[in-house]
């Protein structure tokens, strides 16, 4: 069954936005994104700038095992599509790891990796994108599968954003199965079945957003005690008869996907979205983070901004709505132009309080030095009288803030360490002149604390140091 909604557009231009990516619930009988099933969760860093045996932009995934310590960068696994087992040969452009996804496919205990490699050239078609499954394993990660595309001819950039879930109704031959979300430059997201079967009966959705940018995030959100997932797909522009309020078709647009292959429910402007529960009631909050400024989305604030929509995580009304930018009381610094407060959001109870906390990243703050704010979560709104600002610059963070550096571009909660408390991991894609760096931040009884932080680069995760690596992007298990 193939459905599909199509763009009302004649023309598909391609695009080089990344995401960064969160996965779904895995089986019981391993935690949620333990790779080696060692009952510590895992850290997967992409590198999709990496050079690769001399080829440019070939790509590398990362992965950093966790330990009763947290990370630890001496046990690691570097994935390139030379590697064994890997499908493909790593070349020039093919951005092996732009998008990674982490979940127990075959509900083996071991989680897998699903892998994108948008710049790909599959038959022929220049840049039409790839998507590997690498499956975790006693024996490590040397078994591998490529996802078939249905439709080759009409992706560009196919595996450039990916997301695991049981999504039904969006993929009805698969109801109840968990599939994998794949979105592509032509704006369209395709459902195929997790298990790689059946790839001749899959479906789609099609969003009416300029195809010059096509699918840019990827958010699923897991409904407990249920067999049903939703998807918030963000992209840019709308069909409005001039791709965006300011004629260039740029302005972020959001909507939750509809099983009957149409948009679905449009949702608040954003090119990123989390979803939990900040006021520990029980019911999970949607947080959107829109870093534009008011020239390419008109209601933003200057710098960017994060609005929470409470108890609206599974769709439905908000009971409150609470607006946070940096011109917020308490919240450090001013709103100021290509701040992109906002371009990363994360949401995960750092300090065992019950409620979760809220991390965003400015990485265009300070000449793209780069930021992240951490607001923790109360009975009622976020107490933003009392947020924290790090940088490179907080004392027992590694490094000192520099322009380009772009701190704060991805963000990531969850506890490393089973100790209840969830860490902070920190992407810098622009550290070290492009090479980037990661950052693991613990969790304490007063929220995030840099004592003791860890800070990983490329060299240090087994990439060498020569070319710029892009080490930033960080995805792994809920």
């Amino acid at each position: 069954m193939r459905k599909r909604t199509l763009l009302m557009s004649a023309t598909l231009l391609a695009s080089g936005l990344s995401p960064l990516v969160a996965t779904g619930a895995q089986a019981a009988s391993g935690a949620p994104g333990d790779i080696d099933k060692d009952g510590y969760r895992d850290v997967v860093v992409s590198a999709p700038d990496a050079k690769v045996s001399g080829h440019a932009k070939a790509g590398a995934v990362v992965v950093l095992y966790g330990t009763s310590r947290g990370i630890d960068p001496s046990r690691r696994t570097v994935l390139t599509q030379n590697s064994t087992g890997v499908p493909g040969t790593a070349e020039a452009g093919d951005r092996f790891g732009a998008a990674v996804a982490v979940h127990d496919l075959n509900r083996d205990g071991y989680s897998d990796l699903v892998v994108g490699a948008p710049g790909e050239n599959v038959d022929g078609d220049d840049g039409g994108g790839s998507v590997t499954v690498v499956y975790g394993a006693a024996s490590g990660l040397t078994k591998a599968r490529t996802v078939a595309d249905p439709w080759p001819t009409t992706h560009d950039a196919w595996g450039r954003t990916l997301a695991v879930g049981v999504y039904n109704g969006l993929n009805p031959v698969n109801d109840g199965k968990l599939s994998i979300a794949i979105g592509a430059n032509d704006a369209e997201v395709t459902y195929m079945p997790a298990d790689l079967s059946a790839q001749s009966g899959t479906s789609g959705n099609g969003f009416m957003f300029n195809p010059a940018h096509g699918i840019v995030a990827l958010t699923q959100v897991d409904l407990p005690n249920t067999d049903n997932d939703r998807l918030i797909v963000h992209g840019r522009g709308v069909w409005d008869g001039g791709w965006g309020y300011d004629g260039t078709g740029d302005d972020p647009a959001t909507w939750l996907a509809d099983p009957a292959g149409f948009e679905g429910t449009q949702l608040p402007a954003g090119t990123v979205s989390a979803v939990g529960d900040l006021n520990g009631n029980g019911s999970p909050d949607l947080v959107v983070g829109n870093p534009e400024d008011p020239s390419q989305s008109p209601g933003t604030a200057l710098g960017g901004q994060v609005t929470v929509y409470f108890d609206a995580g599974y769709g439905g009304s908000p009971s409150s709505v609470q607006t946070i930018t940096q011109d917020t009381s308490g919240v450090p610094g001013a709103g100021e132009a290509k701040d992109r407060f906002g371009a990363s959001v994360a949401v995960g109870d750092t300090d065992k309080d019950g409620r979760a906390d809220l991390v965003i990243g400015a990485p265009g703050e300070n000449g793209n030095s780069g930021s992240v704010i951490v607001v923790r979560g109360t009975a009622g709104r976020l107490d933003t009288a009392h947020a924290r600002n790090l940088t490179q610059n907080t004392a027992g963070v590694a490094g000192t803030s520099e322009t380009g550096d772009t701190f704060g571009a991805a963000v990531l909660v969850l506890d490393m360490n089973k100790d209840g408390r969830a860490d902070l991991l920190i992407g810098a894609p622009g550290e070290n002149g492009g090479a980037g760096s990661l950052w693991l931040l613990r969790g304490s009884a007063t929220s995030v604390t840099a004592t003791g932080s860890v800070n990983v680069g490329p060299g240090g995760a087994g990439l060498g140091s020569s070319g710029a690596a892009h080490f930033a992007q960080v995805v792994t298990g809920p």
